[in-house]
């Protein structure tokens, strides 16, 4: 590769890393092609980008960028994944794909901005759907909130039961003496 091929690709992904706000750095050694298009496939429809570089190129490309944060992630040969938006759906897929094929491993990554490890990205694709999560958020804060109203809605109905019956108790004893 010449050497103004290679400035081309360390520009390319100095780029790809501005406009993504997830990285996630995986292992794919004994992955057949096939499997390799499947995988970035499987990633493209969730919405990442799967490449596979040169950690030479990477690690010049990330100069001044945290580099030594993500240095341990980068032995043998890696896959970056660039995600802009939302991590976990391209979390998942992988974490499928993974599931039938061993030799995908995650290795570490940055999710919005925090260095995370393999094992922390595995928990984070294990996790429900965002919509999930704050569907039970939303249910944890009404919950409280609607025994509050049960309790304030309780008392004057309590006070409108108990004047009836009184009326109808006094009604019954001037009946009773008449």
């Amino acid at each position: 590769m010449r050497k103004d091929e290679k400035q081309e690709i360390v520009v390319e992904l100095q780029q790809a890393l501005d406009a993504a706000d997830n990285l996630i750095i995986s292992g794919y050694r004994g992955l057949a092609v096939k499997e390799m298009t499947a995988l970035r496939r499987a990633i493209t429809d969730a919405g990442g980008r799967m490449r596979v570089v040169r950690k030479t190129l990477l690690r010049r490309a990330l100069a001044g960028r945290d580099e030594e944060k993500l240095a341990e992630y980068m032995e043998g040969p890696i896959a970056l994944t660039f995600v802009p938006g939302d991590a976990v759906p391209v979390l998942k897929s992988m974490s499928e794909f993974a599931r039938a094929h061993e030799q995908l491993e995650f290795r570490g990554g940055w999710i919005d901005g925090t260095p995370l490890d393999g094992g922390l990205l595995v928990e984070l694709a294990s996790l429900p759907p965002r919509e999930e999560l704050l569907a039970r958020l939303l249910a944890a804060m009404q919950g409280p909130l609607a025994e509050l109203v049960a309790t304030l809605q309780a008392i004057p109905r309590d006070l409108v039961l108990t004047l009836q019956a009184a009326s109808a108790k006094r009604a019954g004893e001037a009946e009773a003496g008449a």
